[in-house]
């Protein structure tokens, strides 16, 4: 189907048009045991092989196939690929038709290669010019006949003019300045180099022809001369380059304005102009490759031709016959990855300029496709990128394309080459304009005339030998007589003697009229000569006076060579003086610099040190007041201590001695409930039960924050209630602690604040949830569960089995003493299938050196144990300590 729209397209269409003809050449892999990504099937097709780690889309790893105009394998030599693809464009180009051929590819598949070659196998470009001069041979015009005009055209003047020209620019210079000893030729002459011996047999015999040649770059979206002479500074050095712009000539083609064009006479000339560019290409190191292309290079190859006269021995003097046809050969820089290259700064913007530019060819061919296919009239943006811009003539039909895919077979090239191969399959479909043949040729002259030419100039340098006789007469007869009577040979003797005598009379009369014109001649000269002896002497006396004036301009170029020389000498003491003006300069700067970074030093040290300072500062001061409220609230604790066992006091002697008294006692309230401390020595354990109960705001935020970082868990509190005092005064066995006499007063305790751990003697599963960083205590009261499960993380699997839950929790109070909290609560399932923990209790575990808050009654004698200790916590640790053994009941939480 395909075929057939173009078919119709073609036949309905005034023009005929052909398709971008693409190539594919393989590389050889560095490794040949290594298996390549791309195989070969016939000299059309490839197959892309995937790695054996590709991603596979429906269970199966795709294969793909695409086909070229010609596969070249890695065995392919520079001759057949030159022969196949560039041969039929130099042919072209011959008869005055254009022609594009570019290498596409990823970095480091042969490209270059492909297009330069070696000395020994040479690539496309040095073949090409090879077959070209080898085609035009001595149909060559001579230097400077064809001048470019500036402006993308040419213009012809006589072989007179082109002479006087060629005196100019290369005799006289050379008359003038030195002749340098003959320097080394570049890269390419290095090694002796093989050249093609192909020659293109249809080249116009009546035709003369010049071949101009040039060489740019475009490198991040510039164009720049890689022929152009940058002028030299002695102090700054060489110019940089200065970016050329892009215009259009009067027949609306697009040329790099004001660009070097070089006219050359022979390859090796074209050959050293293009190393000579080559040498200031931009190249640089990568990942990928040691040499990689940062630019587009563009080598482009004018023939210029026009046709002789009707005599066969001049150009026509008519700029509107002049041919110029072009091929450019272009080699594209290889698209790159940043994380395969590992680009960075320069060599990053370079990549991104170069994949923008391979991306804008892309958009411009596939607009060119979809224009072609669908029948619309996309404008095409040849103007996004100066590489599509340049050779927009070419896309809109001025010549033939092609174009040359090099892949490198490796298998981690595999990404990129499914892109390329996506590429070039698209670039097939796009059809160009086919070039019409010239006419500017046909004038209607008589064919062959160069060789006519040829032949009479041949034949009016020979000159013709003739014959001159300065003989007297013909040779005496036999002299000898045969008889007295002999008349015959006396006759014969006279007849040669008169015809001597006639010739010998001519002979004399030409001398003479050859001496009279002689004479006159001579008469002539001697008066020529008077005159040109007068002239001689006028200009000798011009010359002397010339000369007189030489001398004084040389006298005077003496003098004011002396003081150049002396200005020479001054300037070359004020470039001394301005060096080491210079280096005193950047000595200075270097110790500004350095004084400047050893301030900021100190700077930066002195704020980090008053920065540490303020820290410091902050902590003790924050440690200070912590301790100062901590003293004041011990204070307040104390004297609410003593408020408390008063009024206890109070209430138990009411409560003892009248009935009213005692109801009246049971309807006070509860006093606030207090945390009371032991010694060491007995390692209490503390239940807190019922967290909002107590009444404790700092037990409570405790289990809260202890709560929230066990992780999904939830802190569920009670409304506070107040307990009669009746019923706050209980049982000291119930606590551990065992009354020293009944007749002792027992101080006053808050049932909720030394009540037995819920989890004694329970026998439900407990969850215990302990971090892997707890430090082991061993304080006398522990927690006792029968049936328990400990972990460290906490999963949903493991509140499935557990009715209760406990988290253990450690941190270090004011004092920086440790204390260890066990944070308890419910396991209930939810309608989810997991489980919410529900919280009610807060057991602490806390060790106290013995000793903080011990005093002594003035009025109390040494000698009574019961009534030494005025403080109710360190009575009932004696009471432990000293009545243990008689009846002491402790109950393990």
């Amino acid at each position: 189907m395909k075929s057939q729209k173009r078919q119709r397209k073609q036949t309905n269409s005034p023009y005929q048009y052909e398709p971008v003809e693409v190539y594919c050449r393989l590389r050889p892999l560095d490794d040949p045991n290594e298996p390549p990504c791309v195989k070969p099937i016939d000299e059309t097709v490839v197959q892309l092989l995937p790695p054996e780690n590709a991603v596979a889309r429906n269970g199966q790893v795709k294969e793909y196939q695409y086909t070229f105009q010609k596969v070249f394998d890695e065995y392919a030599s520079q001759k057949a690929v030159f022969d196949q693809i560039a041969l039929p464009l130099i042919a072209d180009l011959v008869a005055g038709k254009n022609g594009l051929l570019f290498t596409y590819g990823v970095t480091g598949s042969g490209k270059t290669y492909t297009m330069t070659g070696s000395p020994q196998d040479q690539g496309i470009l040095p073949r090409s010019l090879d077959v070209l001069f080898n085609s035009i041979g001595d149909l060559q015009a001579k230097k400077y006949v064809f001048r470019p005009d500036r402006m993308n055209g040419f213009e012809v003047q006589t072989e007179a003019d082109a002479m006087i020209e060629r005196q100019k620019k290369e005799i006289m210079p050379n008359l003038t300045t030195p002749v340098k000893s003959a320097s080394k030729r570049p890269e390419s002459g290095d090694i002796e180099r093989v050249m093609d011996p192909t020659k293109v047999d249809t080249v116009e015999e009546d035709n003369n022809y010049a071949v101009f040649v040039s060489f740019i770059e475009i490198y991040n979206n510039y164009v720049y001369d890689l022929l152009e002479e940058l002028p030299y500074n002695s102090i700054t050095g060489y110019k940089p380059p200065q970016s050329k712009i892009l215009r259009t000539d009067s027949s609306d083609n697009m040329y790099v304005h004001n660009c070097t064009e070089i006219e050359v006479k022979q390859p090796q000339d074209a050959i050293d102009v293009f190393y000579k560019g080559q040498r200031r290409r931009k190249v640089a190191h990568t990942t990928l490759n040691a040499e990689s292309s940062r630019s587009h290079s563009v080598f482009n190859i004018r023939l210029v031709q026009a046709p002789l006269d009707a005599r066969g021995e001049e150009v026509i003097q008519d700029s509107e016959r002049i041919c110029v046809s072009q091929l450019s050969l272009v080699d594209l820089a290889g698209s790159e990855r940043t994380n395969r290259t590992k680009n960075s700064g320069d060599r990053l913007k370079e990549a991104g300029n170069i994949n923008q530019s391979l991306m804008v060819l892309r958009t411009c061919l596939e607009v060119l496709r979809e224009n072609q296919k669908c029948g619309v009239n996309k404008m095409v943006p040849y103007r996004d990128s100066r590489l599509t811009h340049l050779f927009k003539n070419f896309f809109d039909g001025d010549g033939k394309v092609r174009m040359i895919v090099c892949v490198n077979p490796k298998m981690t090239e595999y990404e990129e080459t499914i892109h390329v191969m996506k590429f070039a399959e698209m670039t097939q479909e796009v059809l160009i304009t086919k070039s019409q043949q010239s006419n500017k040729f046909d004038l209607g002259l008589t064919p062959g005339r160069r060789r006519m030419h040829q032949d009479e100039v041949e034949e009016a340098l020979v000159i013709p030998s003739l014959p001159i006789d300065f003989s007297v007469g013909p040779p005496f007869p036999i002299l000898e007589l045969i008889a007295p009577t002999d008349d015959l040979t006396i006759k014969n003797i006279i007849q040669c003697l008169n015809e001597r005598m006639r010739r010998r009379q001519e002979m004399s009369m030409d001398y003479e009229r050859s001496c009279s014109s002689f004479r006159a001649q001579l008469v002539e000269f001697e008066q020529d000569y008077g005159q040109m002896k007068l002239r001689l002497q006028d200009l000798e006396e011009k010359s002397s006076q010339r000369e007189r004036a030489a001398a004084k301009l040389e006298s005077k170029n003496k003098s004011l060579e002396r003081k150049l020389d002396e200005l020479m000498k001054q300037m070359k003491d004020l470039e001394k003086e301005n060096q080491l003006l210079g280096l005193q300069v950047q000595d200075k700067a270097w110790k500004i610099q350095v004084e400047k970074q050893a301030k900021d030093k100190l700077r930066s040290e002195f704020r980090s040190r008053l920065q540490m300072n303020n820290q410091a500062w902050e902590k003790n001061l924050e440690k200070a007041r912590r301790q100062l409220e901590i003293e004041a609230e011990n204070q307040l604790d104390e004297r609410d201590r003593k408020l408390e066992m008063l009024r206890d006091i109070v209430n138990e002697n009411e409560l003892v001695g009248t009935p009213r008294m005692r109801s009246r006692a049971t309807t006070q309230p509860t006093p606030k409930p207090r945390t009371y401390t032991t010694p060491a020595s007995i390692q209490t354990a503390i239940s807190e039960t019922d967290i909002t109960s107590v009444g404790s705001s700092t037990i409570a935020s405790s289990a809260r924050a202890a709560a929230g970082r066990a992780g999904n868990t939830k802190v569920q509190t009670r409304p506070t209630n107040r307990i009669p005092a009746a019923k706050s005064i209980p049982n000291l066995t119930q606590v551990g602690v065992t009354p020293s006499s009944s007749k002792s007063r027992q101080p006053v305790v808050n049932l909720r604040h030394h009540r037995r751990s819920k989890s004694s003697g329970s026998a439900e599963t407990w969850l215990e949830h302990k971090p892997a960083d707890i430090v082991e205590t061993d304080t006398l009261f522990q927690p006792r569960m029968s049936k328990k499960k400990s972990v460290t993380k906490l999963d949903v699997k493991d509140t499935k089995s557990a009715s209760k839950y406990v988290l253990t929790h450690q941190e270090q109070d004011s004092n920086d003493e440790l204390i260890t909290k066990l944070i308890k609560g419910d396991v209930i399932p939810t309608s989810g299938g997991g489980a919410a923990v529900v919280f009610h209790d807060v057991e602490t575990l806390k060790q106290i050196s013995p000793g903080s808050r011990k005093r002594r009654s003035p009025t109390t004698p040494r000698y009574d144990p019961e009534l030494q200790w005025t403080d109710t916590e360190e009575r009932c640790s004696v009471a432990l300590e000293g009545h243990s053994r008689k009846r002491s009941k402790t109950t393990n939480l």
